[in-house]
């Protein structure tokens, strides 16, 4: 592992002791290089799912940024990241955040929303639900696949620091107030992987989860050598003298991504809003306060009891 890389003059480039430079996959651009790979892609996803050999997935499909051709008033369609399906008809999004801001939970929410129709257009269309009976797809027209929407976070965003992933389900309010609450369904779930605390709690690199989120996170310098395919293999796309100039050229105009920065104004401008309205607030206080000052010294001059004063003050 190289301990002392320095940072190229562009911060998605890191280069090594030797002059090899790498890009650094924490970015949503060059995230989709990495997973660009279909043995990368499912050992993340088994990794993070932490299923067993009988239970992992076996093969499956992706697309990088899928479009979601659902109607929205901007006439401009979600992209998920990473849009996988597995051959047993599950369903997955791998989104890559780096900021996490006022609408970052409604994001979420959205996206799985768009994964769960996206999930159920497919899931109606694959081998298995047509070569079902007409009867038995009548009576399954409300069967939902296994939807599971991912977010791996470079900004901190669970409220415990003594975790760096959790899973997320919809629960039943009395049974969590009663402390005995199990997920309503585990059909739809979310995992959420908070960056900042993986790299504070997790020292070194013990299992495959820890290799991919060390390498998503710092970048393959900060990854030990290995002579894992799937490892090497990863590693090796993220090294620049392997792309052409103009693909760096594409890669380098796409790293805006404007909905975060859309998403980050929008936050910038409630913020300064609420801070508008909260002045306002205090100024109409203290007009107030140096009005009910002056209505109480005038009903003093005229002999009016204090407690008599405070009485005709409140009913204003």
């Amino acid at each position: 592992m190289y301990n002392n890389a320095n940072q190229s003059t562009k911060k998605y480039i890191v280069r090594n002791e030797q002059g090899e430079e790498f890009l650094l996959p924490k970015y949503a651009a060059i995230f989709r290089i990495l997973m660009d790979d279909k043995d990368t892609i499912r050992d993340v996803l088994n990794s993070l799912l932490q299923l067993d050999p009988d239970h992992g997935i076996v093969d499956l499909e992706y697309e990088f940024e899928k479009p979601i051709d659902i109607f929205m008033p901007e006439n401009d369609p979600a992209r998920l990241d990473v849009w996988v399906r597995t051959k047993d008809n599950r369903y997955l999004n791998i989104e890559m955040q780096n900021k996490v801001h006022s609408f970052f939970f409604d994001r979420m929410q959205l996206y799985n929303s768009y994964l769960t129709l996206r999930g159920k257009y497919e899931f109606n269309r694959s081998p298995y639900f047509q070569g079902l009976s007409e009867e038995d797809r009548k009576y399954r027209y409300y069967e939902l696949p296994e939807t599971v929407s991912i977010w791996l976070c470079n900004d901190s965003v669970l409220r415990s620091k003594d975790i760096y992933k959790d899973v997320w389900s919809t629960y039943s309010e009395y049974e969590v107030k009663s402390g005995n609450a199990h997920p309503i369904s585990r059909k739809n779930r979310y995992i959420v992987v908070d960056l900042p605390n993986f790299l504070r709690l997790r020292k070194g690199v013990k299992t495959r989860e820890d290799f991919w989120l060390r390498l998503i996170s710092r970048g393959p310098l900060q990854v030990p050598e290995t002579e894992d395919p799937i490892f090497v293999n990863a590693r090796e796309r993220l090294r620049v003298s392997r792309m052409k100039p103009e693909l760096l050229k594409a890669l380098e105009a796409s790293m805006f991504d404007h909905h975060e920065y859309e998403a980050l104004e929008a936050e910038a401008f409630l913020k300064g809003q609420a801070k508008g309205k909260e002045s306002e607030r205090k100024k109409n206080d203290a007009d107030n306060a140096a009005r009910d000052s002056k209505r109480a010294d005038f009903l003093r001059s005229q002999n009016v009891p204090d407690s008599v004063i405070a009485k005709m003050l409140a009913l204003k």
